[in-house]
């Protein structure tokens, strides 16, 4: 999922009301931890306020690493976009370095 640049970028308080037009694209969302779901050994997930479950896979490291309350930059195919059922899957965490522009 790495060799594209995203479609477009979003604050996780923004996804819901501005994401629609982004439904099968690669996306990049800002967010808080809200949850960790470790209880799949075939699927890690990791979601953010807003309702936003983003599926790592078998990434489970990647979950593994995030503390809830804590930031996560989300990489990921937008699947769902209604309010409070969003879903990225599948998805990866974002270095947090790279460039960010979230949509307005």
């Amino acid at each position: 999922m790495d060799y594209e640049q995203p479609a477009a970028q979003f604050l996780s308080a923004d996804l819901a009301s501005q994401g629609k037009a982004f439904i099968g694209k690669k996306i990049t969302v800002k967010g808080t931890v809200a949850t960790i779901d470790l209880t799949d050994p075939a699927s890690a997930w990791i979601h953010l306020e807003g309702g936003i479950r983003c599926n790592l896979g078998t990434f489970r490291a990647m979950a593994e690493g995030r503390t809830v309350g804590g930031a996560a930059y989300v990489d990921g195919i937008l699947k769902r976009c209604e309010e409070g059922d969003i879903l990225l899957e599948p998805a990866l965490l974002r270095d947090p370095t790279a460039a960010f522009s979230p949509e307005r």
